[in-house]
């Protein structure tokens, strides 16, 4: 019921169903319990059509109408969270009080599956979500009392996390108790020195010792106020109390900015269009520059960030932009300074390699008496190396990678879809060009330094297939995401974006293809526009962009516990460099 709408691999299923003691005959099985399923609706009033198998996959659609409580929880508190984003807190409130009753409820108890276990955890953060949501909306509507109800659940939710007690605190001094406020910050304080050994966020420490010899804040007296007229004043020791309470106060209240990640104080620096530094631990976001119209790919080298304008798409046309547009740019990390590198550049791919070197993709539009090519860059000097001729380049995008001592370089797409099922492999130092043949289109490509394999999604049909670098013989595994977009690699794993789905597919590198699909967000199919952009990994994390809702993911790959960080700019492109991650923000997402 939870997969509602999308297709879910059969080898999914039985993962769920018996993990690592998997039966032998365990697809008759899953035909069994298929059949026992479809006997089960129809005894409910819903067609054992609702049930379908197709291309190794199952379908459940249930009948427009059919009202599933953990996805109206999960949508509603999506939905709930861009309400108060868009200014409306009333209707927010109202949304997220109908999920978190929903998320509260135990979700089959007595059965302790592991995807049972991933779906609580799912549900858990839902409810978090929600309580969030209802303390901001009643801090905003001047019902402090509410929002220190809400504050206090999302806390005791989530003991370790930080920004719930910032939010506590902010509640707590707009219902006027200064006292209690300082005591969230005792007890989060004492939490984590006395459960991790460490101590609260540098923001929240900083801000906390800035503020801490800084006045309170005047305010009118009232008649229940210290201060008011029948009240003696405060005796020194009274007032140095006083001063304390309201600065750490005063801290927690800017320091709420950042909570959940969704930061108004950071988001308010940021800029459209331009390159920002994401902090991987406190998730706190910085601008850095400016960097033309709609950036999408970067990567870091030479000590610089190296940015492409109008490669990605959404929907539309897939046409090569005018030149105008269509630019690469060098970007000073620790400055902001951004400067385009001329050259004759046309980007439609940008990739990396370990002697410091830049390799554009240059793609043209047939007839214009160019032919596409790949081109070296050194990233410290900005020289120009000679370029190499690398055909089948007449469209927006080409995937481009570097491994194994190797340039990879697959097809483009053309106007009605990738016509070439074809990657190349590129000699650096020679420009020898071999040529290896698929069953289906090239899309992005990644290199596995784990298994030493060149990897490439095959975005028309569903795919990821690995390119043994020895032997250069391809394996394609099928139904991996509806459009699978992107992909990543940690060392026991496999990641995978999905154009089509709000979800990061997680396989196994070895043996057979487990898949795992983490939902990112709502439970909306992306139809025609996309959903993920970007999926890489670094800084210990899983990362993924989705454009559309202006969030930028964090995965454990420990737990698959998904972090949203909310942006005021939509995420496209994301790279790593110097402990930090950095992420290109579009002001729109164009066509």
């Amino acid at each position: 019921m939870t997969a509602n709408g999308r297709l879910v691999p059969r080898d999914e299923l039985a993962d769920a169903l018996w993990g690592d003691a998997v039966p032998a005959t365990w697809e008759k099985a899953l035909g069994v319990l298929a059949s026992k399923l479809r006997t089960v609706l129809s005894e409910t009033g819903v067609a054992t059509t609702a049930l379908t198998a197709a291309r190794g996959c199952y379908r459940l659609e249930l009948p427009e109408g059919a009202w599933v409580d953990v996805l109206e929880a999960t949508a509603a508190a999506h939905e709930a969270e861009a309400l108060l984003a868009g200014n409306d807190p009333d209707r927010a409130a109202a949304t997220a009080a109908s999920a978190e009753p929903i998320a509260r409820l135990p979700f089959l108890p007595g059965d302790d599956a592991p995807w049972v276990q991933a779906k609580r955890r799912e549900l858990d953060d839902v409810r978090v979500r929600a309580v969030t949501v209802l303390a901001e909306a009643s801090l905003q509507t001047d019902r402090p009392a509410d929002a220190v109800r809400w504050a206090e659940q999302a806390v005791e939710a989530e003991p370790f996390r930080e920004s719930g007690y910032r939010l506590l605190m902010t509640a707590h001094i707009a219902a006027g108790n200064r006292a209690e406020a300082l005591r969230v910050y005792e007890r989060c304080r004492r939490l984590l020195a006395d459960e991790l050994g460490t101590y609260p966020s540098p923001e929240t420490d900083s801000l906390y010792r800035e503020l801490l010899d800084k006045p309170p804040p005047e305010t009118a007296p009232t008649a229940d106020a210290p201060g008011s007229p029948d009240e003696a004043p405060p005796s020194g020791k009274r007032k140095r109390l006083a001063l304390v309470v309201a600065a750490v106060v005063i801290a927690g209240v800017a320091a709420a900015a950042f909570a959940l990640a969704d930061s108004k104080a950071s988001a308010s620096k940021l800029l459209p269009d331009s390159v920002i530094r994401i902090d991987p631990h406190t998730l706190k976001a910085t601008e850095v520059g400016q960097v033309g119209d709609a950036p999408d790919l970067i990567v870091a080298s030479g000590g610089y960030l190296w940015v492409t304008n109008w490669v990605l798409r959404d929907s539309g046309s897939g046409a090569i932009r005018p030149a105008a547009d269509h630019l690469l740019w060098r970007v000073d990390p620790s400055t902001g300074q951004a400067s385009p590198v001329g050259g004759g550049v046309s980007p439609c791919g940008i990739a990396a390699d370990p002697s410091g070197n830049v390799w554009v993709a240059n793609c043209f539009k047939p007839g214009m008496g160019q032919r596409s090519n790949v081109v070296p860059i050194d990233a410290k000097t900005g020289t120009f190396g000679s370029p190499i001729l690398v055909p089948y380049g007449t469209s927006f995008f080409r995937g481009i990678t570097f491994g194994g001592g190797a340039l990879w370089v697959g097809d483009s797409p053309g106007a009605e879809g990738w016509t070439r099922d074809t990657v190349f492999q590129i000699d650096p130092q020679t420009g020898k060009r071999d040529r290896i043949t698929l069953s289906q289109p090239a899309g992005a490509l990644g290199w596995s330094v784990r298994d030493g394999a060149l990897w490439t999604t095959g975005f028309r049909d569903g795919t990821l297939t690995r390119i043994d670098a020895v032997t250069r013989q391809p394996h394609t595994i099928a139904n991996v995401a509806a459009n699978p977009d992107s992909v990543a690699f940690t060392d026991k794993a496999v990641w995978v974006g999905d154009w089509s789905r709000p979800a990061v597919v997680r396989l196994n590198p070895a043996g057979p293809p487990r898949r795992r699909s983490i939902r990112l967000g709502g439970n909306q199919e992306c139809g025609n526009i996309s959903c993920v952009w970007t999926v890489a990994a670094g800084e210990g994390a899983i990362w993924a962009t989705t454009p559309r809702d202006r969030t930028l993911w964090k995965i454990d790959p420990r737990t698959d516990r998904v972090t949203p960080i909310r942006l005021p700019y939509a995420p496209t492109g994301l790279t790593f460099y110097a402990g930090k991650v950095w992420v290109t923000v579009r002001g729109r997402v164009p066509n």
